[in-house]
């Protein structure tokens, strides 16, 4: 199995099988990282961590089986209470006919969660699932009407209330389609990529129309209130994008950057007025990416600087004065680093085995400290195994 590296923090973690203002100075890493026994779980990724209220944890991805030469895949749910020694498993519902990956979870309680993740053709919906306190339930949105569709996947959720929960993601539609001369029986198509909003409106899931759709590559969401929503993404011309929601319309809003293109692929919001968003800027067309970071207090969005030399951001979260972000090196290595009284510590993160490469897929705080989730990929077989890591306070 090997992972697609594309631009997305749920695509780029998708699995194919085949308001500091002043310089950023660095401190001295002193997070002790401690591993997770998941080899029960046995041939797995993680692709996100979430804190479901104030007593429980969620990691989520995706187990891969091995039936001949096919490889099964199936949702994967592990949660561990803050009492706890051990993760286990919630048993989750089938998610979609082709990947069963989940792109991401949001809860506003521990009785009220949802999760979301790719469209499922033979049913003409975007499976979502609904946790109620007991089991999950697979709820279908719906795709938009009279349109031929060659992909297309929700990447995000943000659940706020009962009846206000926000999902973004992406249409690959299809333009046209002729027989291609050089494949006889097959077809070329020309399709372009949109944006896409859904809205849980406590009944059902809605499409929301997105302002100049066809510019946009929409990432991630979160809902602060019926009007205050956040989304971010980037554009046709590779530059970072934010739109918000006002309750009444959506409209963009600049984040300034020092790069020459770049996207934002999370966000996480502590209030109205202080909400952070990361990614990757790109200096120029050789260029695998950078840190990208940036903050709203309520006015505008200013970068955050990152130390020099910092990759790309993958996932971010922030307790009451700290931020966490997990991302890889320029050169693939993955890390983690917190951003703490305006300094930040040394990317750190304990190397894989001679045998694998390592993925950080999602990070989040908890009070055992900073946990961050992914996966070793053996070089031999393709096959991941999954990474639970706990750091320091």
């Amino acid at each position: 199995m090997s992972a697609v590296r594309v631009r997305t923090r749920a695509a780029a973690l998708a699995l194919t099988l085949a308001a500091v203002t002043g310089p950023a100075a660095t401190a001295h890493a002193d997070a002790r990282w401690s591993a997770a026994d998941l080899t029960r779980v046995g041939d797995a990724a993680l692709t996100g961590i979430t804190r479901v209220d104030g007593d429980t944890t969620w990691a989520y991805g995706v187990r891969v089986g091995q039936e001949g030469k096919v490889q099964p895949r199936t949702p994967l749910l592990l949660a561990r209470d803050d009492d706890e020694a051990s993760w286990r498993e919630i048993p989750m519902a089938p998610f979609a006919d082709r990947s069963n990956q989940l792109s991401a979870i949001s809860a506003v309680s521990g009785d009220d969660a949802w999760a979301v993740g790719l469209y499922e053709e033979s049913r003409g919906a975007f499976l979502t699932e609904h946790w109620n306190g007991t089991e999950w339930q697979v709820v279908g949105a719906s795709a938009p009407e009279g349109t031929r569709l060659a992909g297309a996947g929700l990447l995000d959720v943000s659940a706020r209330a009962h009846d206000d929960v926000w999902a973004v993601g992406w249409l690959i539609v299809v333009d046209s389609e002729v027989p291609n001369p050089d494949k006889p029986g097959g077809t070329i198509q020309e399709t372009h990529a949109e944006a896409m909003l859904q809205h849980w409106d406590g009944r059902a899931w809605h499409l929301v129309p997105v302002p100049d759709a066809a510019s946009l590559w929409t990432y991630s969401v979160t809902a602060l209130a019926d009007d205050d929503v956040w989304v971010s993404g980037y554009t046709s011309e590779d530059q970072p994008a934010m739109l918000h929601y006002d309750g009444t319309a959506w409209s963009r809003v600049p984040v300034p950057y020092d790069g020459v293109n770049g996207e934002l692929v999370d966000l996480e919001a502590r209030g109205p007025n202080d909400v952070w968003a990361a990614g990757r800027k790109l200096n120029d067309d050789e260029d695998p990416g950078h840190a990208l970071l940036a903050h709203w207090d309520g006015r505008s969005w200013k970068q955050v600087p990152t130390p020099a030399g910092t990759g790309r951001v993958n996932d971010l979260t922030l307790a009451p004065a700290e931020v966490a972000v997990a991302g890889e090196q320029p050169d693939g290595t993955p890390y983690v680093m917190r951003l703490r009284r305006g300094r930040w510590s040394q990317p750190s993160v304990p190397p894989g085995g001679a045998d694998s490469t390592r993925y950080l897929t999602g990070v989040a705080w908890t009070p055992r400290g900073v946990t961050a989730v992914g996966y070793d990929e053996e070089r031999a077989t393709g096959l991941p195994s999954p990474l639970l890591l706990t750091g320091g306070r």
